[in-house]
């Protein structure tokens, strides 16, 4: 009889133990993803303000967070008007004295074929 009880305890406590090994991993994980969701949305790649998405694509839970994620965008402002933004805003970012943290960014920018205006291709990845 005391065989069993010590059984069952022990099974409770491998539970117990095992449980809180998963919510603690998963803790992490939320927390890295809200982290990078932060950094690349706020500071290293926001979406352009006169963008309309075309597409989107990414590889984990949710675009621009953990994981990798490509972002098109057309807009009706040129080339170097879309440019300008982006060197503004990484000039602020790095005088705000941000690191990249997880997160690693880049933004291309090029002519529509059809139309005046600009293509805007916003890459990122983070904890890959």
């Amino acid at each position: 009889m005391e065989a069993t009880r010590n059984q069952a305890g022990c099974l409770k406590t491998a539970i117990i133990m095992v449980g809180t090994a998963v919510l603690f991993i998963a803790a992490i994980i939320l927390l890295a993803d809200i982290k990078c969701g932060y950094d690349i949305e706020n500071w290293w790649a926001p979406l352009y303000p006169n963008g309309e998405t075309v597409s989107v694509e990414y590889a984990l839970f949710r675009p621009r967070a953990l994981g990798e994620t490509m972002w098109i965008m057309e807009s009706t402002d040129d080339v170097e008007t879309v440019k300008q933004f982006y060197r503004n805003k990484r000039l602020e970012t790095l005088d705000a004295g941000k690191t990249r943290g997880l997160a690693w960014t880049e933004s291309f920018v090029q002519p529509l074929e059809n139309s005046a205006g600009s293509r805007i291709i916003i890459s990122s990845a983070c904890g890959t």
